[in-house]
């Protein structure tokens, strides 16, 4: 991967006993004088102390328990989540629990959304779009090298359609395998021409191998397709970089919306060329905008200390 792609890249308790009263007007019957007795000293309950009545509450506080609180969970709060899961009991399909999946990917429950997928093959295990959804999974975990076999899955159950195949080139680009993603981005273009989805990631895949003219006529294809793709316009700001155009890459992520990450995108792209000055101040107004973009912050550090370095070996630029 070149310097470019590099900097690129970071583009029960119980109750009380019950007492029954006496019945409401019952009278009690007199008893003869005679048959009295009076009680004897073990009838005559003594009286309780203080000692004993604060050893009661003693045991009684040892099998206390405090009262159950329902945990609050991610499935009680969230109603899309909500929703997918009563679907997911009412009617289990393959459907159903990817769509369960994809909520709880959304919410970025990793384990549980392979749970559900992994259900969804239970019930279908030829199925081309569970394999297709564990691999975008794995992808976006951080794990590419688990993704790849479920993407080669999708593919071939699918019969090669463009989705799956962007799905496999976008695994292998994570990968660091350049040359195969390029392919598998050729081939859902050669597919679906009007996909833009395939043409910016085919223009990144460009970027990334160091062919900013190659790169630039595939973003533009995507932008002509879809002109508020803002991934397109990051990656015609890439390209343009990579080609020297330094004012239009700066369009371009202009064009892409926020100006912070404008300026951020900027930066990435100065660094890559070797202008780290200037990319230390791109990514600065960044860090001024979003204090807390960690991002930001790292990389502007990054870049003062290559243009320090680089000043030093008077290469100043």
């Amino acid at each position: 991967m070149t310097a470019f792609a590099v900097w690129a890249a970071a583009c029960g308790a119980r109750g009380p006993m019950a007492v029954s009263p006496a019945r409401e007007g019952a009278q009690a019957s007199p008893a003869s004088p005679s048959r009295v007795k009076a009680p004897t000293e073990a009838q005559v309950a003594p009286r309780e102390t203080l000692e004993s009545f604060m050893a009661k509450v003693r045991h009684l506080s040892t099998q206390a328990r405090p009262e159950k609180v329902a945990p609050v969970t991610i499935e009680g709060t969230d109603p899309e989540l909500m929703a997918a899961l009563a679907a997911s009991v009412a009617l289990p399909s393959a459907e159903s629990y990817r769509a369960l999946a994809t909520q709880y990917r959304r919410v970025m429950v990793v384990d549980k959304a392979y749970g559900a997928l992994a259900k969804a093959l239970e019930l279908d295990p030829h199925d081309a779009r569970t394999f297709d959804a564990l691999a975008r999974l794995w992808r976006d975990a951080g794990l590419p090298h688990l993704a790849l076999g479920d993407a080669y899955r999708a593919v071939h159950y699918s019969r090669g359609t463009p989705e799956t195949r962007n799905t496999l080139g976008t695994v292998l680009q994570s990968m660091g395998r350049g040359r195969q993603a390029l392919a598998e981005f050729t081939r859902v273009v050669e597919r679906n021409p009007l996909a833009a989805y395939g043409w910016n990631n085919l223009c990144y895949g460009w970027v990334v191998s160091g062919r900013p003219a190659e790169a630039t006529r595939a973003c533009q294809r995507a932008l002509a397709l879809q002109p508020t793709f803002a991934a397109a316009q990051n990656n015609l700001g890439l390209a343009r970089a990579q080609a020297g155009d330094m004012a239009g890459a700066q369009q371009a992520f202009q064009l892409a919306g926020q100006a912070a990450r404008a300026d951020f995108n900027l930066g990435v792209a100065q660094a890559a060329t070797g202008q780290y000055a200037q990319a230390a101040q791109s990514f600065e107004r960044a860090r001024a905008a979003q204090p807390e973009w960690r991002d930001a912050i790292v990389l502007e550090g990054q870049a003062k200390r290559a243009a320090y370095q680089a000043q030093r070996r008077g290469e100043i630029r």
